[in-house]
């Protein structure tokens, strides 16, 4: 397989960048924080996905590579297979699926299977290699290769693991720990208390127990399932009463504005009596007002008279005539406003005439609108009266099937304020009953529960049983599997370390000089490692920079026998602490041993180039 072109467009620091990659060495160079590093864990996100899952570190992979402040998160790799198939990866980090295009940029997507926590799971489907074992053998970062003296002891374990299964993270002692630990975790034994077995033991006699205890309880809940069903009786009859009196309630309010509409009519008819006496009143009046005037005319004729007799006793009396005469303007004041006054009565007498004729018609019409109010009142009244009737006997057929008729006549005939009362008692009492078959219900449910539990309680005895069997079959899969692991470690030991320990010979004696050749592996002591005087000494003697060597070496070397690809050899600073001869060595190495793997080396010094070209060695550069 041969990485052909990586398009970061953001992840981590880096945006929009474009990388062309040889079949060969491609050096990847930049200083530090420049993004190398980013580079490096944009391939196996691509070809997997980028875990949101922090798996033992204080952030995950998606957490640290996700671009601040930017909606953007993508890139795409461009990758051949050794058939030569050639396949684009374009990956929005932030959904589970990528899209994959093959070489006539067809979208083959669902021609892979799907992972529901993984997504598409289509590089394994090509290669065989997952996500684990592509990042501990195709991938070394500085972090795996560089180590102090106090982390020799983990690195040179890893080179034993290496050597012993073929996986620098397997090592059968620790495994068959494990199993050990787990089979006492998940099972446990006679000597534990707290373990499964024991827990499932001490079940099964707490639920025997249990079962005894609630045999007990199966009759009580008959009692109150009768006692509930008296009183779901008794409740029906008091909501078809309460029902029955807010009928009559709902009958009366009809009837009530019935009967405001009548006295309505009455009160028309009384506002019209009132009109018509005081249309009455009125006419007398005016008939007193034209004897008063007739009387006061009477009293002009008098004092007339009187000044009339004065002025002729005068004339025959008096000598002095002009005097005389001064009694007779009176006489003509009265003549002349007595004159006015007929003129004026006329006038009034004719005014009150057409009046009078205007309040007797009006009397008629207030008369002919009483009688018709009081005509109406009488009908609503005889019509209200017979619907009141009949719809007393609508109720009483109504619910003569469901209420006592005693119960019925008792009620039919009440006012609105004594049905509201018995309404109130009704819905009370049928409060009071709910409550009551409330909690007989809940009484019977909590039998029932019980009962329920028992039923459980037999059906967890069984459970128990049955889990107990699986225990004890689990116990016997640990026990055979441990037997099995003996005998597949045993089998290692014969095909798979030999193996390992030639190439590890054939490596350690080229990049040391041929400084030491011989590499031997047991059980007890480890890896030793024979020195120039024939002497063996414990792997880790040796320097850091020789374990080092060693565990790169191993790592390489197993590339050839986890997949039948050719898989890329990514490199991330792992040279740092190489001198310039392991550097030399180590480059060598690779270029010859290597030739069919594609090897990308991401680096932050000058050393890499100076030795490739001291050493002749095409290779292909990228700055960063």
């Amino acid at each position: 397989m041969k990485i052909n072109n990586l398009k970061i467009n953001a992840f981590g620091k880096l945006r929009n960048k474009e990388i062309e990659l040889s079949n060969g060495i491609n050096l990847i160079c930049g200083e530090n924080e420049a993004g190398k590093s980013s580079i490096q864990r944009f391939i196996p996100s691509m070809l997997y996905g980028i875990s949101k899952n922090k798996n033992g570190k204080e952030i995950s992979d998606f957490d640290k590579f996700k671009p601040w402040n930017e909606e953007e998160f993508s890139g795409k790799i461009v990758y051949t297979l050794d058939d030569g198939k050639s396949f684009e990866v374009y990956r929005e980090f932030k959904k589970k699926n990528p899209i994959i295009y093959n070489s006539q940029k067809e979208d083959i997507s669902k021609n892979f299977k799907i992972d529901k926590t993984k997504g598409i799971e289509f590089f394994i489907e090509q290669t065989g290699i997952d996500e684990e074992i592509f990042n501990s053998t195709a991938i070394t970062e500085q972090e795996g290769i560089k180590l102090s003296k106090s982390s020799q002891n983990s690195i040179v374990q890893k080179i034993s693991n290496l050597v012993s299964s073929g996986s620098d993270s397997i090592s059968f002692k620790k495994t068959l720990d494990k199993i050990n630990r787990r089979q006492n975790e998940e099972v446990g034994t006679n000597r534990t208390s707290q373990k499964p077995i024991n827990v499932i033991e001490n079940k099964i006699y707490r639920l025997i127990e249990e079962k005894k205890e609630l045999d007990s309880y199966r009759e009580k809940i008959y009692i109150n399932s009768e006692r509930i069903e008296k009183l779901i009786l008794e409740e029906r009859d008091e909501e078809s009463k309460k029902e029955f009196l807010k009928q009559i309630k709902d009958k009366l309010d009809s009837n009530r504005l019935k009967m405001a509409e009548i006295n309505f009519n009455k009160n028309l008819e009384n506002e019209y009596n009132k009109k018509i006496e005081e249309l009455n009143s009125k006419i007398s009046e005016d008939k007193s007002s034209d004897i008063y005037e007739e009387i006061s005319y009477k009293n002009y004729y008098i004092v007339m008279a009187l000044f009339l007799i004065i002025f002729i006793i005068l004339m025959f009396v008096n000598p002095y005539k002009i005097i005389n005469v001064v009694f007779l303007i009176p006489i003509v004041f009265i003549i002349y406003k007595r004159h006015k006054d007929k003129e004026r009565i006329k006038l009034n007498k004719k005014y009150n005439n057409s009046s009078q004729d205007k309040i007797i018609s009006e009397i008629e019409v207030l008369t002919k609108n009483k009688d018709i109010q009081r005509l109406e009142a009488k009908a609503k009244e005889e019509k209200l009266f017979q619907e009141i009737e009949k719809e007393k006997r609508q109720l009483i057929k109504e619910y003569i099937n469901y209420i006592d008729i005693g119960y019925i006549e008792e009620n039919i005939n009440k006012n609105y304020d004594d049905i509201l009362k018995e309404i109130e008692i009704k819905g009370n009492r049928i409060n009071t009953i709910k409550f009551e078959i409330q909690t007989m219900k809940s009484m019977n449910q909590d039998i029932n529960n019980k009962l329920d539990d028992l039923s459980k309680i037999e059906e967890q005895i069984e459970d128990a049983e049955s889990e107990k069997e699986e225990l004890l079959s689990l116990n016997n899969s640990y026990n055979i599997a441990k037997e099995c692991l003996e005998r597949a470690y045993e089998q290692v030991k014969e095909n798979i370390s030999p193996r390992f320990i030639e190439n590890l010979c054939d490596i350690i004696s080229k990049i040391s000089n041929n400084r030491y050749s011989n590499i031997v592996l047991n059980d007890n002591e480890g890896i030793n490692v024979e020195i120039q005087n024939g002497s063996y000494i414990p792997v880790s003697r040796l320097s850091v920079g020789t374990i080092d060597q060693m565990y790169l070496s191993l790592r390489l070397s197993a590339l050839n026998e986890i997949s039948d690809e050719t898989m890329p050899i990514i490199l991330d600073e792992v040279f740092a602490y190489f001198d310039d001869d392991r550097l030399e060595n180590i480059l060598r190495y690779l270029n010859t041993n290597f030739k069919n793997n594609q090897i990308i080396i991401f680096t932050c010094s000058k050393r890499e180039i100076e030795v490739l070209d001291k050493l002749n060695i095409d290779y292909k550069l990228y700055k960063i």
